[in-house]
This record gives structure tokens, C-alpha cells and sequence, in this order.
């Protein structure tokens, strides 16, 4: 959500116009209030499917999310038709899709007029020169799979990385050009070299809460706040002087994010980008049974970000800090990625949109033209202004 927040403010820069947005529709996650605060365009919802966690949300549990993919996939299909015709109602020149593998499935269903552009960091699974971490070839082949499945008939897809690699093609035709982590504005606008004596946690799933206290019960002299997505929680809660729970909050987090002595969170690839940017280093834990995080967290490694770790003993973070943890000059060559990179991103939607008017052109192009369009969830349609 905010990676579409982030492109919809370049393109608008540019002089385009967002003509709406559809979200994927989660019993999970709700929209945050930040999130809806800045879309002053329609937005509408549709099914999606989403993983299931265990009890104690912590964990992925890989059997039972294919199983209620399954038993949803009847209703999931009749979304498809919902997604072709809002595509149709906003009539846009292109449509952006950010990871959501209906806009993939519509496609490939209903093969929409407007040229799709995909944007995730996921894309990289698709990227010739990837290094997936050691083992679990299973998982390889369906990280990948579920990729190509949300890019069916995709004029390009954008990977989003977190170092420079060279553009590449898929065995599907898909171009992959990788371009830079796509970040939301207020970012840039924190100070840079301000550090404070608190650690930031962010924790996308709530059961790893007790584990954060368990160790700050150990380590009661060192001050923790804490981000968490718990429905029906205050604001801020207050475990004690020391440790402080916050309702997700984008300000507040990047706020709190350029002050703190480091990150830890979650495997999740924007916060790791983010701290990036600020100098921050970070420890990952990757959320079990969840095959992404677990590549995010290698990923994390391998940028020179911070530590991976299996469980939140934020005393790897600690010793790490204590090593020197942040090269300054790969901080700066990160921000000047960051930098050469924004432009991309327009770039490569506006060609999209010249590659449409060239085939509605050319000779025939009646007579191959499909059936208008489809819809997508995580996405936004683009329409240029006249």
C-alpha cells in the first residue's frame, strides 16, 4: 500500500492522472488509517486470497492456505469478472499492479486492452541472476510460480532491489527491469544522523509480542517501542517505563525509525529499505513458514543491512552494533540508487502506455483487439490526462 502510494505521487508529479484504486479485501489486515487518509480517489474492494497463520500468529501454515484457496476459488473467480469490469469503467492506459495475483489471474482470464505493469520486490524471484538462500527447491519453484501467476500477460515487470542488478527476461517474455525500493515521500523528508537510545520493533504478525517482552524482561535497562497491527488495541499501550506498544502509524514509525540506535522487525522488504536509507541497521526474523521472508532475509545480508535471526533476541542486534554496524559509504551509494532510480518508474509506464497506442494503430489492430478490461486488487489504474 505504500509502494502504490508512493507511484501515485511520481506519476501525479509527472503530469498523469490516478483514475482509482482496488484493494484486495483480507480478514487479516485491515487499511490502515494513513493509507485512506491519502487516497482522494475512488477506491473499491475485491476478494483476494491470503495466507493463514497458525493460532498464535506467528507462523505461516503453507497446507491450510492452499486448502482455503481452494475452497474460496469458486467466489475468487467470480471476482475475476468484478476486476474486468472496473478496468472497463475506468477505461485507463495503463494499469499498475502491485503484487496481487487476481490482476495476474484477470489477465490471463479476460486479457484486458490496457498494458499491465507489475511492481514488487518479489520479482526478482524471476530474475536470472537471483540467488535464492541454500535448500528448499520446493519452495523456489512456487515462489516463483505465484510470481508469474500475478504477471500473466504483463507488458513489463518492475523488481524492486535493494542493490543494482542488470535487467533481465523471464521465460514468459515478461521483461524484468529492476529499479530501486519504491518509498513513500515522508521518508526523505527525516533528518539523517540522528540517533537516540531506543530500539524500533516492528512486528507484522502480533505473536511475536511475547517474545519481544520476554526479552525485554531480561534486558529491563534498555527501551523498546514497538509497532504492531492488533485489532481493538490502544493506540499505545504502555507495558511499562521501558517497553511502549503503538498502533501501526506510518509517521510516528519513520519518525521513530530516524532516531533509534536500529530496526528490528519482521522480514518484510520496505522497512529493511527504509532503514537502509536512514543508516539504520537492522536484525530480521522472518516470519516461519513464510518462504519470502526467509529470501528477504538473505537479501538483507547480502546488502550489508544488518543480521537475520530465527527468533527477536535483539542482543544480535546489540553485538552488531557494537562491530560498527553501518558503512557509511554504502549507505551513501544506497541513497544515490535510491536517487538515480526514481525516474524509472514513470519511464517505464509511459512506454507501456506508447506500446498500446502503437498496436490500437497499426493495421488490424481492430480486429485482434480482446475484450475490454479487467480489474485489480493492489493495484491502481493510470489514465494520461488528454
Amino acid at each position: 500500500m505504500t509502494q502504490a502510494l508512493a507511484f501515485r505521487r511520481l506519476l501525479r508529479a509527472a503530469g498523469h492522472t490516478v483514475t482509482g484504486v482496488v484493494m484486495g479485501r483480507s480478514d487479516r489486515r485491515d487499511v490502515p488509517a494513513f493509507v485512506r487518509e491519502r487516497l482522494d480517489v475512488p477506491v473499491s474492494f475485491v476478494q483476494s486470497p491470503n495466507f493463514v497463520a497458525d493460532e498464535d500468529e506467528r507462523s505461516v501454515r503453507p497446507m491450510a492456505t492452499a486448502l482455503r484457496g481452494l475452497r474460496d476459488a469458486r467466489c475468487l473467480y467470480g471476482e475475476l469478472r468484478s476486476l474486468r469490469d472496473q478496468i472497463r469503467a475506468h477505461d485507463p492506459d495503463v494499469v499498475v499492479n502491485f503484487f496481487e495475483p487476481m490482476a495476474g489471474w484477470t489477465y490471463l482470464r479476460h486479457a484486458p486492452d490496457p498494458p499491465l505493469v507489475c511492481v514488487a520486490h518479489q520479482y526478482m524471484f524471476l530474475h536470472a541472476g537471483y540467488r535464492f538462500p541454500p535448500g528448499r527447491r520446493l519452495s523456489r519453484w512456487m515462489a516463483r510460480a505465484f510470481a508469474r501467476s500475478t504477471a500473466w500477460r504483463a507488458d513489463r515487470c518492475l523488481a524492486l532491489s535493494l542493490y543494482p542488478v542488470e535487467d533481465t527476461q523471464t521465460v514468459l517474455g515478461n521483461n524484468v527491469n529492476v529499479v530501486p525500493p519504491l518509498l513513500r515521500d515522508e521518508l526523505f523528508q527525516q533528518p539523517l544522523g540522528r540517533t537516540e537510545p531506543f530500539y524500533l520493533v516492528y512486528l507484522v504478525n502480533r505473536g511475536y509480542a511475547e517474545e519481544v517482552i520476554q526479552w525485554h524482561e531480561a534486558h529491563p535497562d534498555v527501551r523498546l517501542h514497538c509497532f504492531w497491527d492488533r485489532p481493538g488495541a490502544a493506540t499505545v499501550e504502555h507495558y511499562d517505563d521501558m517497553l511502549t506498544f503503538h498502533q501501526l502509524d506510518g509517521r510516528k514509525f519513520l519518525s521513530m525509525m530516524a532516531r533509534c540506535r536500529g530496526l528490528v522487525s519482521t522480514a518484510g522488504f520496505e522497512s529493511v529499505a527504509e532503514a537502509m536509507y536512514l543508516g539504520k541497521p537492522v536484525q530480521v526474523v522472518p516470519v516461519e513458514g513464510h518462504f519470502e521472508q526467509w529470501c528477504n532475509a538473505f537479501d538483507t545480508v547480502r546488502a550489508g543491512a544488518g543480521v537475520r535471526t530465527e527468533t527477536f533476541d535483539l542482543s544480535r542486534l546489540s553485538d552488531h552494533l557494537r562491530t560498527g554496524a553501518v558503512d557509511p559509504s554504502r549507505t551513501e551509494a544506497y541513497r544515490a540508487w535510491l536517487r538515480d532510480g526514481r525516474d524509472r518508474f514513470v519511464q517505464e509506464v509511459e512506454a507501456a502506455a506508447r506500446s498500446i497506442r502503437r498496436r490500437r494503430t497499426s493495421p488490424g489492430a481492430a480486429a485482434r483487439r480482446t475484450a475490454p478490461a479487467a480489474s485489480v486488487d493492489r493495484t491502481e489504474a493510470h489514465s494520461q490526462p488528454a
